[in-house]
């Protein structure tokens, strides 16, 4: 078995918040790609823009991230 040192994702806790982390860092990245565009960001997400704009208070991203 692996140490507990090695485990860098145990930093994060619970599945829930390994989740979060990672749906976070994808979305921060595609609106990086489409310049801060919400819409264009939702169609490569495949998410209608009002449901990429939820995930995005529930995340803690700003529009202006």
């Amino acid at each position: 078995t692996r140490r507990q040192h090695d485990r860098p994702l145990d930093r994060f806790g619970s599945l829930q918040e390994v989740r979060e982390a990672a749906e976070r860092e994808y979305i921060l990245k595609k609106l990086e790609e489409t310049s801060g565009n919400v819409t264009r960001t939702a169609e490569l997400l495949g998410l209608e823009r009002s449901n990429l704009y939820r995930k995005m208070k529930t995340l803690g991203i700003g529009p202006n991230e």
